[in-house]
């Protein structure tokens, strides 16, 4: 039997806990799950142009200019056209892309997480990742197994440079 149609977003800001409902949205529903923010950074990875643009504005910790953004996430949900339930993470972030998700897809379900900004904070503070993998720990409530080291290959784990405390408030300045 063919799963109903159901198209998702998650939004709410930087370290709200997006990713982390994303994963049990996706295990216990069936969603094929899109994240901007991970495509962003394959796209850094892969070195392509979307990718050599973004990467300057995310070193400095700055937002990723909204048509840029938009392209690349209404691009990659055309991959997705056959996919009957998917769940577009941290998109649309403005009405701008808002309006544009909207001339391409209905959507019939929309979470907005609503966290302090002490919380976002300690979370983003505290976050450190696995670079290759995507594999996010925290300092306190989920340290890797030896400090500043991935648990699977023992490869050194960074502070992303959006995650910086000058940085995380600038993004939830911009976050509407």
């Amino acid at each position: 039997m063919a799963a109903k149609a159901f198209k998702a977003l998650i939004l709410g800001p930087p370290g709200g806990g997006k990713g982390t409902l994303s994963k049990r949205l996706v295990r216990d529903f069936g969603f094929c799950h899109f994240s901007a923010g991970d495509a962003l950074r394959a796209e850094i990875a892969a070195g392509s142009a979307i990718g050599n643009k973004a990467k300057d504005y995310i070193g400095r910790g700055a937002l990723v200019p909204d048509e840029l953004v938009t392209d690349l996430v209404l691009g990659q949900l055309e991959n997705l056209k056959n996919e009957p339930r998917w769940l577009l993470d941290g998109f649309p972030r403005h009405a701008a892309q808002a309006v544009a998700l909207d001339a391409k897809h209905d959507v019939d379900l929309v979470l907005d997480l609503d966290i302090p900004e002490a919380e976002i904070l300690s979370r983003l503070g505290g976050r450190r990742v696995h670079v290759a993998s995507g594999r996010s720990y925290h300092v306190e409530w989920n340290p890797p197994k030896r400090e500043g080291i991935d648990d699977e290959t023992g490869e050194p784990l960074v502070i992303r440079p959006d995650d910086t405390e000058e940085a995380i408030k600038k993004r939830l300045q911009h976050r509407t």
